[in-house]
């Protein structure tokens, strides 16, 4: 049966632990889809991507130059913007290299001053056959509606493609990704790289085979974009290969250097053109726009623009590695599982920011990091309150063994207040009170193979043996067996006392009552029995049984040991500050410290002067436990070849209604006490 309990305790067990697991698994999921989906984690996500963008810095492909108006340019040229015939050179200078595409980022979205100036540029566009102009889209300064600028007439006419250069920044201004497709009212017009890439002949297939935009009647007038990818850059501002305008313009570069390249002319002069943030961005120097196109460019090329993975994809992957931690915290303790939980999140950091690298996809991590940086707090919760109810279920247990022990005080008030340090100190006491008990069970088995059982054993040879039993002989030691086992059932029941069952008593009443079951033996051994008790009613809460033998005990203590001829006396101390104290005295000689040290111990008897022991060495010991009990205490005062044994109680509420009665009916008790020892006296002589 014991077995079976067990079993079905363990499987409860399991099958609890089970589901807290369950439990704070699916926690976990929910906090890391929630996480994604509410997009309240943006920041966190971009900050393991740029963190992986910066390991992936390599040397970028010599297939794209710049030719960039920097700050020596303009010093040397003259203040922007340039006259569109000095753009004519230029584009005459580079196509003589045969490049496989131009792309201009600078805007050309009106007709000059100079109308002969635009006809130059669009002669020179029209000459190289593979150049790619700007479209610019702007807020109309009426209205603040969304334009579309395309270069003017004569360049579009002349271009072999117009296509965007405009990025949008993340949440923080940072910009991380392009929209292949972007247009007021249908996604329309693609990005400057990938009609380079075209005109280059050099489109990965996947990018040719876009999907073609929407219809643009549900779109109105806003601004729709389609096929965000990540860009995977390939250094900080300056990486992309640069050669100075300038320098090309007056013929100083050689020609072939363009050769089969793909060519970008945009500004890099700080403070001029739309320079924008990147994570690359070393000490937040920011990149030039047209080397963000060029990044873009490079990204396409080498089939390297990283794609998000579907929210449906993201958030289902999201809640799984949100869950992996629960494989290890249920077996581990909390320092490794704290650890291993630290290593997880680690790992799922460097796996989201190094993906893109490797297999050109994107893992939004932060519901993941975040899910497993909380699964060691949750599931600690969880365990420590496990832990909780099984102290508490302990603590429960433990108040129904040891009902007097300190974990009963106020238990059912105070335990849902305690802190689990303190419910763990209960435990403790109440472990310690469990050993104390556990050594007083030996001493008390080792007592009763030895002192019970010898006169016992004598009792029984005496009844095998073949000759006549004397009962003279044969009583003693059965009444020492007798006296030994009441001793242990009075101590017994001592060690069982509640507090909390007790009930109002008359201590004056059960002092009377212990004298009087004494007299006789006072005066068989000729000592005198003297009362110094107070008239008036005292009042404690306790059990009378217990308080009767208490009196009991120390008037025989101090009968067996006071010389011949001496007084004993009983005495009983007034209520002072809520405690009142009985006490017992007699003559004797002063106690040493080690002899009242030994006197309230379990099977402590000795030789005290007159009288000898001759009893289990219970006696003391019960009037301390009863005392502890009570919520009081004993001990023993020597003075002026007095020796007095005191117990303290706390005192209950003073009655004094009926008094008179009381005190005539203690009256009438003694008198008849006192008539029937008189009688007893008259008939033995």
């Amino acid at each position: 049966m014991a077995a079976t309990e067990r079993m079905i305790g363990t499987l409860r067990s399991f099958s609890r632990l089970r589901g807290e697991v369950l439990g704070i698994a699916l926690l976990l999921a929910v906090i890391a889809a929630a996480l994604l989906v509410g997009g309240v984690s943006v920041r966190l996500d971009n900050a393991v991507f740029d963190y992986g963008q910066r390991l992936n810095w390599h040397a970028p492909s010599a297939d794209v130059l710049i030719v960039a108006v920097d700050q020596d340019n303009l010093e040397r040229l003259g203040r922007w913007p340039w006259p569109r015939y000095r753009h004519a050179g230029l584009l005459r200078n580079i196509c003589a290299g045969k490049p496989a595409a131009i792309g201009i980022d600078i805007a050309f979205s009106e007709e000059s001053d100079d109308p002969s100036a635009d006809e130059l540029l669009a002669e020179a566009v029209t000459e190289c056959g593979n150049v790619v102009l700007p479209l610019v889209l702007e807020t109309s300064r009426v209205g603040g509606r969304l334009l579309e600028s395309p270069p003017a007439a004569p360049l579009v006419l002349a271009a072999a493609a117009i296509a965007r250069t405009d990025v949008s920044p993340s949440e923080d201004g940072i910009v991380r990704a392009v929209d292949l497709r972007e247009g007021i009212g249908m996604a329309a017009w693609p990005l400057m790289a990938e009609e380079l890439l075209r005109v280059a002949r050099r489109l990965p297939a996947s990018q040719a085979t876009l999907p073609s935009p929407g219809d643009v009647s549900d779109a109105g007038y806003r601004l729709v974009r389609e096929h965000a990818r990540r860009i995977q850059f390939v250094g900080p501002p300056g990486t992309v290969q640069r050669v100075s305008y300038a320098e090309v313009l007056d013929g100083k570069i050689a020609t072939e250097v363009f050769a089969n390249k793909i060519v970008l002319i945009g500004v890099t002069a700080a403070g001029m053109g739309d320079a924008v943030t990147t994570p690359v961005s070393a000490f937040g120097e920011p990149m030039p726009g047209v080397e963000l196109q060029a990044n873009v460019v490079l990204s396409m090329l080498d089939q390297r623009l990283i794609t998000p993975l579907p929210r449906s994809a993201g958030v289902l992957l999201a809640a799984l590695l949100a869950c992996i931690p629960m494989l290890w915290l249920p077996r581990l303790m909390a320092l490794p599982g704290l650890i291993c939980s630290l290593v997880w999140v680690l790992v799922v950091g460097a796996i989201c920011a190094l993906l893109p690298l490797f297999s050109h996809l994107w893992l939004p991590p932060s519901g993941a990091l975040v899910a497993g940086l909380a699964a060691f707090p949750l599931w600690s919760w969880r365990r420590l309150e496990m832990a909780r109810r099984h102290l508490d279920q302990e603590l429960l247990q433990l108040r129904s063994v040891l009902p007097d022990s300190q974990i009963a005080t106020g238990f059912d008030d105070e335990i849902q207040k305690l802190g689990f340090e303190e419910r763990i100190a209960w435990v403790q006491e109440a472990q310690r009170t469990m050993q104390h008990l556990e050594t007083q069970r030996n001493e008390a088995l080792a007592f009763i193979s030895h002192d019970l059982r010898a006169p016992l054993a004598g009792a029984v040879r005496q009844l095998e043996s073949e000759t006549r039993c004397e009962p003279d002989r044969l009583l003693p030691p059965l009444r020492r067996a007798l006296a030994m086992a009441q001793a242990f059932l009075w101590l017994a029941r001592a060690e069982a006392l509640d507090r909390r069952q007790m009930k109002e008593l008359e201590l004056v009443s059960i002092l009377h009552q212990a004298t009087d079951e004494l007299y006789a033996l006072a005066g068989q051994r000729g000592l005198q029995l003297i009362r110094k008790l107070p008239d008036e009613t005292i009042w404690i809460k306790g059990d009378f049984e217990s308080l009767e033998r208490c009196a009991f005990n120390l008037l025989h203590n101090a009968l067996s040991y006071a010389p011949e001829g001496t007084p004993v006396i009983v005495g009983l101390d007034m209520p002072r500050g809520g405690e009142v104290r009985f006490w017992v005295e007699n003559d004797g000689p002063r106690l040493v410290a080690e002899q009242i040290e030994r006197l309230f111990q379990r099977f402590s008897r000795g030789d005290r002067g007159a009288g000898k022991s001759s009893g289990t060495g219970l006696g003391l010991y019960f009037v301390r436990k009863v005392a502890v009990r009570h919520g009081g205490m004993a001990g023993v005062a020597c003075s002026g070849g007095k020796i007095r044994f005191w117990v303290r109680l706390p005192s209950g509420e003073s009655r004094n209604k009926d008094g008179s009665l009381l005190r005539l009916s203690r009256r009438l008790k003694a008198f008849s006490s006192a008539e029937s020892r008189a009688h007893r006296g008259r008939n033995a002589s």
